[in-house]
């Protein structure tokens, strides 16, 4: 009689899954998550290895905007092969949807060192001039990124669509944010003032051939001024998308490439250690 319970149990449980196969997807994907802030409520920033800035390299900074999967499956484990880390900008409310990167996937990225920024938690268009609806974007992404243990850069914000209303700074400062990525600059908030941070900001999208990459990644180093280079990246993906924001990843890896063979000009660090520039010990702002 038990023997026949348990068969009916499994069959019941395999109908199910083949009936509402969603149901249990998402049931499954919780688990993992659930395991991950497990995991990353007992993590220090401290336990990551410790490397010095080097001031006589060219820092390069390489950010993937958005939180889109293809950065974990491509950018990831080709960055990971050379010791290299990059930062995210996030956006919380884009977490686990379609062709976004889950929690458990940014934890595993946060605790190999990579950055997790705030990029506002919805990324709305069209609200330069409503300076209050944004602060109120940014407050509520560094408040879940906090609650789920992301704080070494939650105080870090990248603008959606590049722009910061002049009239933001301060509201900004008030609330104890600590730096301002715009679509090429950075700026670096401390009590009640604005300092630009010296970069070149490249943007690689689709269009952007390695050779321009390179070139301009090259006459960044040979100007000999102190300027970082922060290399700007959306998808990683051969498909090309309406909005023009799709890197390759054979062009990603040229690039890649080209730094490592370079390490006598280039050291990649992450956006946080850049802005420390003391060392690759994350910094909590």
């Amino acid at each position: 009689m038990k023997k026949l319970y348990s068969a009916f149990v499994i069959v019941a449980i395999c109908l199910s899954v083949l009936m509402y196969p969603g149901t249990y997807a998402r049931l499954y994907h919780g688990l993992i998550d659930i395991i991950a802030l497990l995991r990353l409520s007992n993590f220090s920033s401290r336990d990551l290895p410790f490397t010095a800035v080097d001031k006589t390299k060219t820092p390069v900074v390489f950010m993937f905007d958005d939180g889109w999967n293809s950065v974990y499956s491509d950018a990831y484990p080709l960055m990971k092969r050379y010791g290299y880390r990059g930062s995210i900008a996030v956006i919380p409310g884009m977490v686990r949807e379609r062709e976004y990167m889950s929690y458990s996937q940014l934890a595993e990225l946060y605790m190999d060192g990579w950055d997790v920024l705030n990029h506002s938690y919805s990324h709305l268009e069209d609200m330069y001039f409503r300076c209050d609806e944004m602060l109120s974007e940014y407050m509520r992404a560094r408040e879940w990124l906090n609650r789920h243990f992301f704080t070494r850069g939650m105080n870090m914000i990248v603008m959606p669509m590049g722009e910061c209303n002049p009239y933001l700074i301060p509201l900004l400062i008030k609330k104890g944010f600590k730096s301002i990525r715009t679509s090429d600059n950075v700026l670096l908030l401390r009590r009640n003032e604005a300092t630009y941070f010296p970069v070149k900001t490249i943007h690689l999208l689709t269009d952007v051939s390695t050779e321009t990459a390179l070139a301009e990644l090259m006459a960044c180093w040979s100007s000999g001024n102190s300027a970082a280079v922060l290399f700007n990246l959306h998808k990683i993906d051969e498909i090309d998308d309406p909005a023009q924001i799709s890197f390759s990843p054979q062009k990603l890896a040229a690039l890649i490439e080209f730094i490592h063979a370079n390490e006598d000009k280039f050291q990649v660090v992450t956006y946080s250690c850049l802005l420390d520039k003391r060392s690759c010990h994350s910094l909590r702002l």
